[in-house]
């Protein structure tokens, strides 16, 4: 028999349909009936909760953004195309990010320029799926980073940019509240407003070991070698060297170039130190034309050296007006959104039948343009700081190894005694000079380092210190490792030295060497350090030289490009460096940060928006009124205000997929902290 239940009624008395279905159920079927309901309003419940959750925890805790400029490459990349040299296989990005400001494809990125071996590499993007445009860097920021403490001179920052508050940049802080920023030849200085010292520019801000890696920029890779210049017979950039000889020497290092890298082998005798050198040279066009020819390269003279500059393969883009590549556009229209959601923003487009997709450069004739400054095809600041990365295995008789980086003809010197494994520190420019802290003339650290090992070395001259990695860890010394470099050689004498073959210099401005026994070179690496350009305002030309002064050395009607080209060609005259009076006409520029008010740089120095030509842009613009009065309040200053700040940008959580081998194969190797 059904156990009784008790029955609700309406307002009139009547038993509602619904409630009398309720009644005429067991109770354990009402009991399974109640459970389901609550089952239901708890889920839906739960979704609201989490998607609460989920809006604070984008207001407040974290967000993701896309990059969408090279301002801040290679760390982060906007729109860029990834490559892969198709002489020396080196992987490089360049930006695209000009192909993106139009709805339709106005300007077609069709080539770059390799960072290591400078062959200009022609674009297949008729049949090449990696050879499209990716979109930019998806990253995470944290919100809450700053809110509990302030943040961290180097700490990649997102912020409203002050000209447009309605959106959001990303750069790297360079000045903090409260102090006075200056920039000189590619350094960072700052000093405490409070400082009684108002003629002096403070103090060198130096780089941490992993900012200074993150931020760095390659220079040669020995893993990475171009065949077609092994088959000509173009001289290695390593060549053996003894100093004060003209001549190549016999006895000394034979070095080995192979597709697969450089080897590099030495027997030295006790008491006798054997060294290696680093010359910075690359073949120029008609070069590479005949190197692919088949032709020999083999007069080229080993012992020619550039000095290493600021160039960014990123901005070496070289881009067309799309009408020379499409006969029809790619465009935004019949996109679909699962396409949008994919990364794919434009259609293919129909390419023109006489556009030779991957073919010679050649085809464009006089249309083809380097990035958007007058100096992408190659670099016009000279770069001294240096990091050079090593594997070396030495055997068990030998006794010495010793690192060398030349910057203004000073000699920053490391040597290993493999004995003992101690590490030593020199300043050497004919004289000795001593580093920060009393009778700190050479610092030393002990390391594990013996004879008869294979170790990775890495060393570094950046930021007026000298620092020593091993196998990946830094060597910590027993004294300061920085030091003055204005009390070794004054700012305006500056610049790089040459002395001849038998004393190079700057001109082949790294060395290895070795006393007794043998040793094998297997892996040679370059880095420059980040150089940032000083300007302070946006109708400045990107570069540092006063511009006034050396149309007033060359002629007062010379172009700006021309000079570039000069400078240009002036970088690879080690003879007539002495000469050139652009070394002392380099700016200074200095900004004053007052309290809650910070200094934020791009890492692509000549290519970055930043905070050093803000000031003015939007009266220049034309878009400084508005009907709210504080909507530009910060339009015409040089510093993001605290209350401007975003947060701080945390990892590269998702950079583009590649194209194939699969469609949306992941890009593991780029997704990581940012540092």
């Amino acid at each position: 028999m059904k156990p009784p239940t008790e029955s609700k009624s309406t307002n009139d008395g009547s038993v509602s349909e619904a409630q009398a279905a309720f009644d005429a159920l067991t109770i354990p079927q009402q009991r399974a009936a109640v459970f389901r309901l609550q089952a239901g309003r708890e889920t839906v419940e739960a979704f609201a909760v989490a998607f609460i959750l989920a809006l604070l925890f984008r207001a407040f805790i974290a967000e993701a953004f896309v990059i969408p400029t090279g301002s801040m490459a290679p760390a982060l990349m906007g729109a860029h195309k990834d490559i892969f040299c198709d002489q020396c296989g080196q992987q490089f990005p360049i930006g695209a990010s000009s192909e993106n400001r139009t709805p339709a494809l106005e300007l077609a990125v069709v080539g770059g320029i390799c960072p290591n071996c400078r062959h200009v590499n022609s674009l297949d993007l008729a049949n090449d799926p990696n050879h499209q445009t990716f979109s930019g860097d998806r990253i995470l920021v944290s919100k809450f980073a700053y809110t509990l403490k302030d943040p961290k001179r180097w700490d990649v920052i997102v912020f409203k940019v002050p000209v447009n508050p309605k959106q959001n940049y990303i750069k790297r802080l360079v000045g903090l509240p409260q102090e006075t920023v200056s920039i000189r030849y590619g350094d960072v200085y700052a000093k405490q407003n409070s400082d009684s010292d108002v003629s002096g520019i403070g103090a060198i801000q130096r780089k941490p070991p992993e900012k200074l890696m993150a931020m760095s920029h390659l220079v040669y890779d020995s893993s990475h070698q171009a065949q077609s210049l092994i088959d000509a017979g173009y001289p290695s950039r390593l060549q053996p060297w003894s100093p004060g000889d003209d001549s190549v020497p016999t006895d000394s290092w034979a070095v080995d170039q192979s597709k697969d890298g450089v080897t590099a082998t030495v027997q030295a005798a006790e008491g006798q130190t054997k060294w290696l050198r680093y010359y910075h040279h690359f073949p120029n066009q008609q070069q590479w034309n005949a190197a692919i020819a088949g032709e020999s390269l083999a007069d080229v003279d080993p012992r020619s050296g550039r000095l290493v500059t600021d160039f960014y393969s990123y901005d070496a883009y070289l881009h067309v007006r799309s009408d020379r590549v499409y006969d029809q556009k790619p465009t935004p229209v019949n996109v679909s959104r699962l396409q949008r959601m994919l990364g794919k923003t434009r259609s293919d487009g129909v390419f023109r039948l006489d556009y030779k997709s991957g073919g010679d450069l050649s085809q464009f004739r006089d249309t083809v343009s380097f990035g958007e400054n007058y100096h992408g095809s190659g670099g016009v600041h000279w770069v001294g700081d240096l990091i050079v990365s090593q594997n070396i295995e030495t055997s068990v008789d030998a006794k010495q190894l010793s690192f060398e980086i030349v910057e203004a003809g000073v000699r920053h010197l490391c040597e290993i005694d493999l004995k003992t494994g101690e590490a030593k520190l020199t300043l050497d420019d004919g004289e000795v000079h001593a580093f920060d802290g009393e009778g700190n003339v050479h610092p030393v650290a002990v390391t594990s380092v013996r004879a008869g090992e294979q170790h990775d070395f890495r060393f570094s001259n950046a930021d007026n210190e000298l620092k020593l990695w091993i196998d990946d860890e830094v060597v910590a010394f027993q004294s300061p490792t920085t030091f003055d470099f204005e009390s070794i050689v004054p700012a305006d004498e500056n610049q790089p030295r040459y002395a001849g073959p038998g004393n190079p210099l700057d001109s082949a401005p790294v060395a290895i060497g070795v006393n007794g026994g043998s040793a094998t070179l297997n892996q040679f690496v370059i880095r420059r350090d980040k150089y940032y350009i000083a300007i302070d305002s946006r109708e400045l030309d990107m570069l540092d030289y006063d511009m006034g002064a050396l149309r007033r050395f060359v002629g007062a009607g010379t172009r700006t490009e021309e000079i570039v080209r000069d400078i240009q060609l002036l970088m690879g005259e080690p003879t007539i460096w002495a000469d050139f009076p652009g070394w002392q006409e380099r700016r200074t520029v200095s900004f004053r940060m007052e309290e809650d008010q910070f200094f934020p740089m791009g890492d692509n120095s000549p290519a970055s928006l930043d905070a050093r030509c803000w000031a003015g842009n939007k009266t220049r613009l034309g878009n400084h009124s508005s009907p709210d009065k504080d909507a530009y309040k910060f339009a015409d200053v040089s510093y993001v205000p605290r209350d401007l700040l975003v947060g701080k940008a945390l990892l590269v959580f998702w950079p583009h997929p590649w194209k194939s081998p699969l469609p949306f194969w992941p890009n593991l190797d780029r997704m990581q902290r940012i540092k």
